[in-house]
């Protein structure tokens, strides 16, 4: 997955719930979508928060090292034949795009995958946590506490590796400085097994040269080092033009 993840002994584990947390831009889809890729296992994403077209231009460009404008210039002329090919090789992972599913809905899908396949996926990415909808007016808190329970059973019945992506608080919004896992929105740690939350370590030099750093915290981590406190920044190098994550 990431050299700098393994060496701080950060793992994302089948049968366990793992949530990514960060503002809005900063990269929680394309790190979860690069996992997706990367793991070449059976996976199923659920992508609430990015529609069909956004997520097609990601996963294009991670598998051709083209730059997304490039991309979006094919879709719209209509010349997607060799892009098309190359996705063909991520076909292990399948979507689906409703934009606030029902926890029946993501039983559903992946009840039918598991028919279909004959076993379960062995990753399931939920993007986003807060999209999942429980109805009955539950307060924001109790149905985000709600969402991770149904999660984390997911996981434990499934045995795939779940992970949610996840919102932040406060003056954690503007993503510029480390998430402790007091940042939270909800402060939902308590369920997950490994908690990562993301912020923009970028300089400025990187910046002109177009390279985005993101910045990785584990504030928590039962299988191996974690910081609550968020001071033990892992670092990894982003060039969007072309959603090519390495570190």
């Amino acid at each position: 997955m990431f050299q700098a993840f393994e060496e701080n002994g950060i793992f994302i584990r089948q049968g366990q719930l793992t949530l990514i947390s960060a503002a809005p831009g900063i990269g929680k889809s394309v790190l979860s979508q690069t996992i997706a890729t990367r793991a070449k296992l059976p996976a199923f994403y659920f992508s609430a928060d990015s529609d069909q077209f956004e997520m097609y231009v990601r996963a294009a460009a991670m598998i051709t090292g083209w730059r997304t404008e490039d991309i979006g210039n094919a879709v719209l002329h209509g010349k997607t034949d060799t892009i098309d090919a190359k996705l063909s090789e991520t076909s292990f992972i399948r979507y689906d795009f409703k934009a606030s599913p029902t926890p029946d809905d993501v039983d559903d899908e992946l009840r039918a995958y598991a028919m279909t396949y004959g076993q379960w996926p062995n990753l399931i990415v939920i993007d986003n946590i807060s999209n999942l909808d429980f109805g009955g007016g539950a307060a924001d808190t109790a149905a985000l506490e709600e969402a991770c329970n149904y999660l984390h059973d997911l996981a434990r019945e499934t045995g795939a590796a779940v992970i949610a992506l996840h919102h932040v608080q406060g003056p954690y919004n503007n993503g510029d400085i480390p998430v402790p896992l007091s940042g939270l929105r909800g402060q939902i740690g308590r369920v997950p097994e490994v908690v990562l939350t993301l912020h923009n370590a970028s300089d400025d030099f990187e910046a002109q040269a177009g390279i985005q750093t993101i910045g990785v915290n584990a504030v928590k981590n039962r299988g191996g080092k974690a910081d609550p406190s968020a001071r033990n920044v892992i670092r990894l190098s982003y060039r969007p033009e072309r959603m090519s994550l390495t570190g």
